[in-house]
């Protein structure tokens, strides 16, 4: 932008003027400029009609430049103001010129390699001559440190603000989706971001799902959006307690950067764990900016805070669904129960031989319902980890026994069912398998899949050194009772295999989502290719 006209002869660009002090400048406040100079303040005097500008000696380290930097020119002085705060300044010099009034501007100088912005404050006043602007002068102080405590202290204000906001809604909102939908966009124009995120860990506890975003493609919602694999950087922000920031995720050598992030163009950003029931993380929120961001400790400090209060709110809620669910239960089971217990001994007492065979093995099915019951009623009726149920069930044989699959949480109709199930393939193993004889030895494995009926859950009984296993020309009541409690109850598969290895059976059951209910869940890359 050229300078302000004024009434004067234009002139060719001087040759660079000398720096002088400001008692140079103005000889009769000599005193008055050593002060000046003692207080780190500037002293500039522009000629207009010359465009000669005249800086005390102090005033390049003011700008932060190098000395012999300034040439003393006016066009020098347009050019190292930052090109957002030009058009300003140059505003406010044509204004003190034309009306001869005063000049003051709060503007950042051009950006110096290595370090954050520098603010200066510049005031003067117009010297006339003839009714002419003959000359300004005034001075110049660098007001960073001024500016960066006030922008701080503006920050925390709307960040306290938007925290006392949100915490009011969490309090009264009962719709999950529509807090979280509200906490994205309330994070988004309190930091001023472009993207912000909450992922939920599902039940496996391998993937995360895009609960509620704010500038995320549409299609990206409901879907999974991150892997908890070693080196990713979900992983990452789990294993860290304090708030993960990240400067550039082109030059992030600490994880691998996911690639949804990258198809965003995002450039910076920073992530929290949300906290979760039972030391487990609910998720995480986290934001991310397409312009290269230094996020501050207290922009960290308040994504911290937005999330203990997402988990608080979560977790309030949870426990009045646990409470609305076993006041539902206790009702339902205390008028099924008696009805359960009469037809698993009017059934046990048709397949039993005599009265001691009835007695043993209804005690020992009553026990499985009871021990199972006891799980999930000591857990303040919370899920139950499937590793938990299986040493309840199989506790003589541990030793015996492997296990391998992931952390699987199980809700309390789907451990008492497959519990059931689990007490009559332990029965059968001791009596007539693997267990049966002192070699013999029992793998369990298991796997969670994402199918179009949701999680499936895929449960293994391998038994090993036993018996050969030959089909029985009839099912006993025990198999028709893992046929009932897995196909009917659960809505799931058994299929069950009798070799001269021994007898295997595989279990597919549906997993309930854990905490809140959610329309199916597709990957991504699902949803692109749908």
């Amino acid at each position: 932008m050229d300078r302000p006209e004024v009434k004067s002869t234009p002139t060719t660009e001087p040759d660079p003027a000398p720096k002088r002090t400001a008692a140079a400048i103005f000889p009769d406040f000599a005193t008055v400029g050593v002060a000046l100079e003692a207080g780190q303040i500037g002293v500039w005097s522009w000629d207009v009609a010359t465009n000669v500008v005249t800086w005390s000696t102090n005033l390049e380290s003011i700008y932060g430049l190098s000395p012999g930097t300034f040439d003393g020119t006016y066009s020098f002085f347009e050019r190292d103001i930052h090109e957002e705060d030009r058009t300003k300044v140059l505003d406010a010099v044509g204004e003190a010129l034309r009306t001869g009034g005063p000049y003051r501007v709060r503007y950042r100088a051009a950006p110096r390699q290595g370090r954050s912005a520098l603010w200066i404050e510049a005031s003067g006043t117009v010297m006339m001559k003839d009714g002419v602007p003959e000359r300004m002068v005034g001075l110049c102080q660098d007001v960073t440190e001024r500016v960066n405590l006030q922008e701080e202290l503006r920050s925390r204000a709307k960040q306290e603000e938007a925290l006392a906001q949100l915490g009011e809604r969490a309090l009264v909102e009962t719709d999950l989706e529509k807090l979280l939908t509200d906490a994205v966009s309330t994070v988004a124009l309190t930091l001023s971001v472009e993207f912000v995120k909450i992922l939920e860990l599902l039940p496996s506890a391998d993937e995360l799902l895009l609960r509620a975003g704010f500038g995320w493609k549409r299609e990206l919602l409901g879907t999974v959006l991150a892997m908890t694999e070693p080196n990713t950087y979900a992983r990452f922000t789990l294993d860290t307690p304090a708030p993960v920031v990240i400067a550039d995720f082109a030059t992030e050598k600490r994880f691998e950067v996911a690639q949804y992030l990258k198809d965003h163009n995002c450039v910076s950003g920073m992530h929290a764990t949300i906290a979760g029931r039972d030391g487990r993380a609910f998720g995480i929120l986290g934001v991310a900016t397409i312009r290269r961001r230094h996020f501050s400790a207290q922009d960290a400090s308040f994504v911290t805070a937005v999330g203990n209060l997402l988990a608080g709110a979560i977790q309030r809620r949870q426990l009045e669904q646990r409470h609305e669910l076993m006041i539902r239960e206790l009702r339902h089971r205390s008028g099924n129960l008696f009805s359960q217990l009469l037809a698993l001994f009017s059934q046990t007492a048709k397949n039993s031989r005599n009265m001691a065979e009835l007695v043993s093995k209804y005690q020992a099915r009553v026990l499985a319902l009871a021990n199972a019951h006891r799980l999930i009623t000591e857990a303040g009726w919370k899920s139950t980890p499937l590793t938990e149920l299986l040493r309840v069930v199989l506790g003589p044989y541990l030793d015996r026994t492997t296990f391998v699959g992931p952390q699987v949480d199980l809700e309390p109709d789907p451990t008492f069912s497959l519990s059931a199930a689990l007490h009559e393939l332990a029965v059968n193993a001791i009596k007539y398998g693997s267990l049966s004889r002192p070699q013999g030895k029992l793998e369990l494995s298991w796997s969670v899949a994402r199918t179009r009926r949701g999680l499936m859950l895929t449960f293994d009984w391998v038994e090993r050194n036993g018996p050969p296993a030959r089909r029985p020309r009839r099912s006993g009541f025990g198999t028709r009772l893992i046929g009932m409690v897995i196909e009917r109850q659960m809505n799931g598969e058994v299929h069950s295999s009798y070799t001269r290895a021994g007898f295997s059976t595989r279990m597919i059951v549906p997993l309930t989502h854990e905490r809140w209910p959610t329309e199916e869940i597709v990957t991504a890359s699902q949803a692109e290719n749908a």
